[in-house]
């Protein structure tokens, strides 16, 4: 019991740390992905006998694709030997069970109950899972079945091969549910319990009833082919034309005439300036050089200007302190980079604001640098 209760601590410690280490790194964006699993558990068969003298191990395999974060596919195949039952009396013989082997092919459809009833919940790391499916049985292996009723044959309208012939295959549906708990983004365990209906020839036998088929699987699951889009770059703003008011020609004034004074040499002034780099969800590494150049090249002409460096982090995703390391990292690496170009860090101002400041209303454009000179 001790050992029992050490084992079931390690497990709760374990799906509580990649809980958390999870739920810092999963409010991505949803990319549609395909998935493998492999199943072991347990069924037995609801009909008119002790359904607990039925249970037999069940082993599943399973293959599919997310298409939403509501919805998927999936083909589900499952099976190893099966038990039937005959009761007292039936086919003119004692009460006792038979094995035989079954396989349970089907097309599940898939819903994300935890995404439909709540689309902008903080973590994905548990899903609730509603299963509804179809297929076919297909059993074989009959000689145990054959050995007990074999005597009846002649004599009794239920025996299998006077009703089922050589049928092997019936028809299956499905009616399910599963939780799931995503140790990353690629590996799950869930735990999944299925109803399945079954035609009466399923177990061999035939009492005019349909039989139900309860299933219970843990497993493991893969999820892969995440493709992202590569984002797109913000448009930039169309300045609008200024109109300016005409005014009416003043009278010609007779002025006197002076000495011309001397020429005055003016100051020429920096143009100002101001660039937006944009960066994806966690990275933090500057990926516009020739914006970079651009800077670069203003403060070689403009040595006496200063140079102020603002970096910010999205408050749609990750959590304050994470976003401020991003935001941090982001404008320590672009004045990094400017000094590799030659300019001094004395010109350079660097400051970051995390997520407690978002320059655009577009949640997405706040993962970026600004630079600003004058």
């Amino acid at each position: 019991m001790k050992k029992l209760s050490i084992v079931a601590a390690a497990v709760a410690l374990l799906l509580g740390v990649s809980t958390a280490a999870y739920a810092q790194d999963n409010k991505e964006e949803f990319y549609p992905n395909w998935f493998v699993g492999l199943q072991a558990g347990g069924q037995t068969t609801f009909t008119n006998y002790n359904s607990l003298k039925l249970l037999t191990p069940q082993f599943a395999v399973q293959a599919g694709r997310w298409f939403a974060p509501e919805f998927g596919t999936r083909l589900h195949v499952m099976g190893y030997q099966q038990k039937g039952g005959i009761a007292e009396g039936q086919y003119n013989v004692a009460k006792q069970t038979y094995k035989f082997n079954a396989m349970t092919a089907d097309i599940d459809f898939l819903f994300n109950m935890s995404n439909i009833i709540s689309p902008k919940r903080a973590s994905q790391a548990w899903n609730w899972l509603l299963i509804a499916g179809f297929g076919a049985n297909y059993s074989w292996d009959y000689d145990e079945f054959k050995g007990i009723v074999g005597s009846t044959q002649d004599s009794h309208p239920y025996y299998h091969e006077q009703v089922c012939g050589t049928k092997h295959s019936t028809f299956n549906g499905r009616l399910g549910t599963a939780v799931e708990h995503n140790f990353n983004r690629h590996l799950a365990l869930s735990l999944e319990v299925d109803a399945n209906f079954k035609n009466d020839l399923y177990n061999l036998k035939t009492n005019e009833c349909v039989d139900w088929q309860l299933a219970a699987f843990l497993g493991l699951t893969y999820k892969f082919g995440m493709k992202k889009k590569a984002p797109q770059p913000a448009p930039e703003p169309v300045p609008q034309p200024v109109v300016e008011e005409k005014k009416p020609e003043p009278k010609p004034a007779v002025v006197e005439k002076k000495p011309e004074p001397k020429p005055v040499v003016v100051e020429k002034k920096a143009e100002p300036l101001s660039e937006t780099l944009y960066y994806e969800i966690r990275l933090t590494e500057p990926n516009s050089e020739n914006q970079l150049n651009k800077v670069a090249e203003w403060c070689k002409k403009n040595p006496g200007k200063s140079l102020l460096i603002s970096g910010y982090a999205d408050k749609g995703t990750g959590n304050p302190r994470i976003n401020a390391k991003y935001a941090a990292q982001r404008a320590d690496k672009v004045a990094k980079w400017l000094q590799k170009k030659g300019v001094p860090a004395s010109q350079m101002k660097i400051e970051s604001f995390g997520d407690t400041k978002q320059p655009f209303s577009d949640n997405d454009r706040n993962r970026c640098v600004i630079v600003v000179g004058n």
